[in-house]
């Protein structure tokens, strides 16, 4: 365990060690994200580093040059000398990418064909409000520029570009959307900008080593919906958010009612915290059929279902590490996505810590067969 302030390592290493005695044998390191000494005195005695101290843009630029400068792999739940660093590997962005890689996997390896498309519907969930989060957020948009946030956004390719991959794929924005593979309507999501992009990098490092999704697959993720009202409801939600968070004056107002950093929901809520997405794929054939699945976990997806994701990870690339290297699709090194750098390896881990991640059926299946014939 790792941090700047070793009484609060200590304080948590006790909490936990009631839970299991064998954590108080865990050694505590400390040192300070921004003492760059520090921080390598701690990643060097590390295989993983898993990084969970946001912002990211404030305190992360250090751990990471460190991970790479130490040769020790690094994974965080935000956003060279096979080195593997791992970015979203929480609720941001595992079920969206892990699902859209399983999707594909099932249609390629069981059906035989590409991919033109995934959807991800975002389903009934019940989850509590990180002060993290929020000043990550707030953090971004205070310093980063409008036109780079701007170009962020209209590219659903701003990370699958760095490998090559360029397509006609685009965001979802935020006006409601039937969906038709799905047959239901859906608005927008908050983190489909995030998501998306980080689909197409798996994309894109994929079809690096050889292994497309398909020939211009796209991704769409959205909040399911009863209906176009419903949707268009979701669509006057987000936009709200949005102009709260853009215009500094709201901004500023809002913030005095939002949790602070290092304040969240109660344990009460954790506890009974949910998430569940619906996963359509549609098959690139002359006469496409639709695969479903879904992935989901009875835990709160910011705080339970991260942590257990982000832990995963970390015991994946460690553990893990001589069936990642025998797998001939995942990348050996650099920044990874999750699903390029740990692929159904990560998936078999997460089923295995409670999490469902299931192809359920494939629609089309008889009017293929009656072609054939």
């Amino acid at each position: 365990m790792a941090g700047r302030d070793s009484k609060k390592l200590e304080q948590i290493r006790t909490e936990l060690s009631r839970i299991n005695p064998a954590v108080q044998e865990v050694p505590i390191l400390t040192a300070d994200a921004n003492d760059v000494t520090a921080v390598g005195a701690v990643v060097r005695q590390a295989e993983v580093v898993l990084s969970t101290a946001g912002p990211f843009a404030r305190y992360g630029d250090n751990v990471v040059a460190q991970a790479v400068e130490q040769a020790t792999h690094y994974a965080d739940i935000t956003a060279a000398r096979g080195v593997k660093i791992l970015h979203c590997c929480g609720y941001d962005s595992v079920p969206s990418d892990l699902g859209a890689f399983m999707m594909v996997e099932y249609c390629k390896e069981k059906l035989g064909c590409g991919v033109s498309q995934v959807c991800t519907l975002v389903g009934p969930s019940r989850a509590g409000v990180s002060g993290g989060t929020l000043e990550s957020a707030f953090n971004l948009i205070m310093n980063e520029k409008s036109s780079e946030l701007a170009a962020v956004a209209s590219d659903q390719y701003y990370l699958a570009s760095l490998q090559g991959l360029r397509g006609s794929d685009k965001p979802a924005g935020i006006l409601p959307r039937y969906v038709a593979p799905a047959r239901g309507w859906a608005g927008p999501f908050v983190m489909e900008g995030v998501n998306a992009k980080i689909v197409q990098e798996s994309n894109a490092l994929f079809t690096a080593s050889s292994y497309p999704y398909g020939k211009d697959f796209k991704y769409y993720e959205g909040v399911a919906a009863s209906g176009l009202v419903g949707a268009g409801l979701i669509t006057a939600a987000t936009a709200l958010i949005g102009v709260v968070a853009g215009l500094p004056p709201l901004r500023a107002l809002a913030r005095r009612f939002l949790p602070a950093p290092g304040q969240g929901p109660s344990e009460e809520v954790r506890k009974s915290g949910y998430w569940s997405h619906e996963l359509v794929a549609l098959t690139e054939e002359e006469q496409p059929r639709v695969v479903r699945g879904r992935c989901e976990d009875r835990r709160d997806p910011g705080y339970w279902s991260t942590s257990r994701m982000l832990l995963e990870t970390g015991l994946a690339l460690v553990l893990d590490a001589p069936r990642l290297a025998a797998d001939p699709r995942l990348s050996r090194g650099g920044v990874l996505s999750p699903a390029a750098a740990c692929g159904t390896v990560l998936i078999e881990r997460l089923r295995a810590a409670g999490f469902t991640f299931e192809v359920t059926g494939v629609e089309g299946e008889e009017g293929k067969r009656r072609a054939g014939q």
